[in-house]
């Protein structure tokens, strides 16, 4: 025994010597488990195994690692067919006790068939089985697999009662009392057997007895006294008495005629025909029907079998069909994903030969989510990139229309500039607004005018008084636009107090300029006429750089004109 506090072998003192603690209580606990131990030993020596497995049952929760009750649990689990649960109590008892322990020699010997353990696993497999076919309504299959599953297994308790209470469902009480009987000679005290011994006695009005039948004593008043007996008419009518003396008539006999022979003869044939009839065609009908019954139930079996195999395949398959559809999706995915960086790359080719439209056009029909990594920036710089040159093209086209005086594609290329740059973020987006409103009005579209007119108030509130006298059909004064800075603002300078005509003016005092050409110095007005004569301008150093290619990096004006510096 060891110490339950620190684990040191011990002896009979009631202290242990390593850590000096009482050992009065665990050494009691010992002593009930080795006594429950006893009391089953007892019950299992005349077959009462339930009994024997409920004591050592609680014999293994006060001591569990009392070997000989597990081993002894072990037995009795094996003989009532329980043979899983056998297994796990004498491994058990191995693993805590490997020296001269039996649970290592019943291992050996069950493990030593191979076998024999394939036929226990069908036999738990099949009773498995039973139970889910009783559970879904099929008693049929259920008796079928119960049949194999106690000749493979003979000492399968639980086999034994539940084919039994089949039978009792189908009011085959003799088949019934046959099986519980075999249950009670292996554990004769197991209380579902008794229960339903008890139901099929009730069910046939006849006693189960399993000892030995011994003729019944009969009950006598006194050693002279001799059994009386009724007599017969017959033997009444033989006998009579004559004072004290009973005199018995001598039998007459008779000699039977042909007629009585032949009649005895037909009595005896028809008895013999009867006889045959009633009992050997009963037999040969029950013989055949046994065997179709057999021929049914092994063609269910059959049936059930390949219905298990068809589903299994048809799982395989629509497992393999689930992952065909899956493989195809991330193929496709991994196709879609290539498509979608071969076409970036077209629109870096575009972007690199200069074709900004085109570049813009297919790069409108990516998707920024179809890339990542280096593929996700080189789309965010092309987006940048095209942008800018966009603005500037649709810019210089823009304010070259506006000068030739053809204000509605001026407005068109405006509003294009104007759209590229939605976040209003090139330093040109200012003028671009600007022209595109006097554009507008120029054009003959007042509304159209008034309301770039308004969205340039809103964005710039500090240059809202350029434009406000032309804003709700106003006329207002002509307007001279400065592109001599950077970022090309427009300023409103008074040249004169008449406006001129349309129709084109010489540029006086009168007349207003509202743009500059940076290269002549020539004045025009909001209408495209030339006002006074040119303050003398450079073709060279007074252009201003509009766009840079980012490939050669050479700059160009805002009409598409290269600057050379």
């Amino acid at each position: 025994m060891k110490c339950i506090y620190c684990g040191a072998t011990i002896g009979p003192e009631e202290y242990c010597r390593n850590c000096g603690a009482d050992l009065t209580l665990p050494r009691r606990i010992v002593r009930i488990s080795n006594l429950l131990y006893n009391k089953a030993l007892e019950k299992a020596q005349v077959r009462d195994l339930s009994g024997a497995i409920s004591l050592l049952q609680r014999s293994l929760k006060f001591n569990k690692e009392n070997t000989d009750a597990r081993n002894l649990l072990g037995l009795c689990y094996f003989e009532t067919g329980e043979v899983v649960n056998a297994l796990v109590e004498w491994v058990i008892s191995n693993n805590l006790n490997s020296r001269k322990n039996l649970a290592a020699e019943y291992i050996r010997r069950l493990q030593s068939s191979k076998n024999r353990l394939d036929q226990y696993n069908t036999a738990i497999r099949k009773y498995n089985q039973s139970l889910a076919y009783c559970r879904q309504g099929s008693e049929d299959m259920a008796l079928m697999q119960l049949r194999k599953v106690v000749s493979q297994n003979p000492k399968f308790v639980r086999a034994y009662q539940l084919l039994a209470l089949l039978y009792m469902q189908k009011e085959q009480w003799e088949k019934a009392r046959g099986l519980l009987k075999k249950c009670s000679r292996i554990d004769n005290t197991n209380t579902t057997t008794l229960r339903y011994l008890t139901e099929v006695e009730e069910a046939t009005g006849k006693m189960s007895l399993f000892g030995r039948k011994t003729r019944p004593k009969v009950e006598r008043s006194g050693p002279l006294e001799t059994d009386t007996k009724e007599e017969t008419p017959r033997e009444a009518a033989l006998r009579y008495v004559s004072g004290n003396d009973v005199i018995i008539a001598p039998t007459t006999f008779r000699d039977s005629s042909t007629v009585a022979t032949f009649i005895n003869i037909m009595l005896g044939i028809l008895l013999g025909a009867a006889i045959v009839w009633f009992l050997t065609v009963p037999a040969i009908r029950q013989s055949a029907n046994d065997k179709a019954n057999k021929q049914v139930a092994d063609a269910n079996t059959s049936l059930a079998t390949v219905t298990a195999t068809v589903q299994d395949l048809q799982d395989e398959v629509d497992s393999a069909n689930a992952n065909t559809a899956t493989a195809q999706a991330e193929a496709k995915s991994a196709n879609d994903r290539v498509d979608s960086y071969n076409e970036l790359l077209n629109v870096a080719d575009l972007f690199v030969k200069g074709d900004q439209t085109k570049t813009v056009e297919a790069l409108g029909h990516l998707n920024a989510d179809d890339f990542d990594g280096n593929g996700k920036q080189l789309f965010d710089d092309l987006t940048a990139m095209v942008g800018d040159a966009l603005f500037s093209q649709y810019y210089s086209a823009g304010t070259t229309a506006y000068v030739q005086g053809n204000y509605q594609e001026a407005a068109t290329q405006l509003q294009l500039a104007v759209d590229s740059d939605e976040t209003a973020q090139n330093s040109q987006y200012y003028d671009a607004l600007y022209y595109l409103g006097f554009a507008y009005l120029n054009a003959g579209d007042p509304d159209k005018a008034n309301e770039v007119f308004t969205t340039f108030s809103n964005k710039y509130p500090e240059s809202a008084s350029i434009v406000a006298p032309y804003m709700n059909g106003g006329t207002g004064g002509v307007a001279q636009v400065d592109t001599s800075g950077s970022q090309g603002a427009a300023s409103m300078e008074e040249a004169g107090t008449t406006q001129g005509t349309s129709g084109g003016g010489t540029g006086s005092s009168s007349t207003y300029i509202a743009w500059t050409d940076p290269y002549t110095g020539q004045g025009y007005d909001m209408y495209g006429n030339p006002v006074g004569s040119p303050s003398g301008g450079s073709s060279s150093g007074s252009a201003q750089i509009a766009w840079t290619d980012p490939t050669t990096g050479q700059g160009y004006d805002m009409y598409g004109n290269p600057v050379y510096q």
